[in-house]
């Protein structure tokens, strides 16, 4: 338990500290919580382009056409899904990588071999770790080694199942509105 002094310092020590004032501070804190980005709010993490994911989001929505503000909300939602998903695959892959990297003797580098021959596994060293394996560093170090790659499989699959039962929705909406646009649903019908 703290004695009376602990406290009184812990209390004018916390006064002083006020946290980021730069705009730069602030945007640096605010990515601390990010680990391997799977159930990241933001649409776009650190490790990845801004620009690529405005490309390909601009040709998601051109692809989807919205057209009425229902449409334009699922049709946004299907974009930061599939990226997320596209997120997955590449962290899934670079976890095996990262496994690899680190027992070049296992049972899962010998299958993961056979499965990426033209790929060589052993170029990085645990001395010199290879920066593009870093997604996967992390989501080794978020899930401590345990069952790593089933909890990958399992953010895959709720990201999916969330994708699709997102687009049959879109394309429901999108078919009733091309069928009878005349037609104007309530709200509480459209999401049932």
């Amino acid at each position: 338990m703290a004695t009376e002094a602990q406290i009184r310092a812990n209390r004018r020590n916390a006064q002083k500290s006020t946290g980021p004032r730069t705009s730069e501070g602030k945007a640096a804190v605010s990515q601390n919580a990010i680990q391997h980005g799977l159930s990241a709010r933001q649409d776009v993490i650190t490790s990845e382009s801004q620009d690529d994911y405005r490309l390909y989001r601009e040709r998601m929505l051109a692809e989807l056409a919205p057209a009425s503000p229902m449409e334009s909300m699922l049709a946004e939602r299907i974009v930061a899904l599939s990226w997320r998903l596209k997120r997955v695959f590449r962290i899934q892959n670079q976890t095996i990588d990262a496994l690899n990297a680190n027992n070049t003797s296992s049972p899962l580098t010998k299958l993961t071999q056979s499965f990426f021959k033209n790929h060589d596994l052993s170029q990085a060293s645990p001395s010199k770790p290879a920066p593009e394996l870093a997604l996967g560093r992390l989501a080794i170090k978020d899930f401590s080694n345990a069952r790593v790659l089933d909890r990958l499989l399992m953010y895959e699959r709720r990201i999916e199942h969330s994708l699709y039962k997102t687009l049959l929705e879109f394309q429901r909406l999108n078919l009733i509105r091309k069928l009878d646009p005349e037609c104007e649903m309530p709200i509480n019908q459209l999401t049932n």
